[in-house]
């Protein structure tokens, strides 16, 4: 396995695990942040927690390529709480107008499940691509196509991911059947991530002197 291939790896198993641990921890967190500072504010400060999960998840691979890396992490996370806050409003606003009430993931086909996950992350990856797009652009050229990447990668995953769950779970919204959405989702978008990374950062221009960080 060359470096590139050993990358690629690393960041797609770091993607997944900041994005189940930021979920895993944010959930619980949800609770008694809805309760002090309701439903309008809590949202986008419950969600920040899986983008900063994510950033921080990533930054031992992006510190190898960026100076003032950490500003990655913050970039992450207020990138996804944008996204993810954005995402779940449009699908809860059309799902109202569609449906005459609020929108129950459960209650769902198995088509418009898809079709709502894949909302959400296609809005969460391209507001996420989009916040460390402005932290990529001042290190290498040419990165616009981050943005699309990350949203056509979350996008694509959480839909896979949607039929796949439905496929082999009959009880949607189950235990198991989030960790295969998570799980396989955020494969998914490491694994898009990850080529384009690679294509950003060759071997040859990989590592950043220390005296630069």
């Amino acid at each position: 396995m060359n470096s590139s291939q050993a990358e690629r790896l690393q960041w797609i198993t770091l993607t997944v695990l900041g994005l189940v641990a930021g979920l895993a921890i944010a959930l619980p967190l949800g609770v008694p942040i809805f309760a002090i500072a309701g439903a309008m504010v809590g949202t986008p400060i419950v969600l920040s927690i899986v983008g900063l999960s994510l950033g921080t998840a990533q930054w031992p691979i992006i510190r190898r390529h960026l100076s003032s890396s950490w500003w990655w992490v913050v970039v992450s996370a207020l990138g996804m709480a944008v996204g993810l806050t954005a995402g779940v409003i449009l699908v809860e606003q059309v799902g109202r107008a569609l449906l005459g009430g609020p929108v129950n993931f459960r209650m769902l086909g198995v088509a418009a499940r898809a079709v709502s996950f894949a909302t959400i992350g296609a809005m969460a990856g391209g507001s996420l691509g989009l916040a460390q797009w402005l932290v990529l652009r001042r290190h290498t050229p040419n990165c616009k196509h981050w943005i699309r990447v990350n949203a056509w990668g979350l996008g694509a995953g959480l839909a896979c991911s949607s039929f796949l769950a439905d496929a082999l779970v009959p009880r949607p919204g189950s235990l198991a059947s989030a960790v295969i959405l998570l799980v396989i989702g955020s494969a998914v978008a490491g694994a898009c991530t990850s080529k384009t990374l690679v294509e950003l950062f060759p071997p040859s221009t990989q590592h950043i002197s220390a005296t630069s960080r």
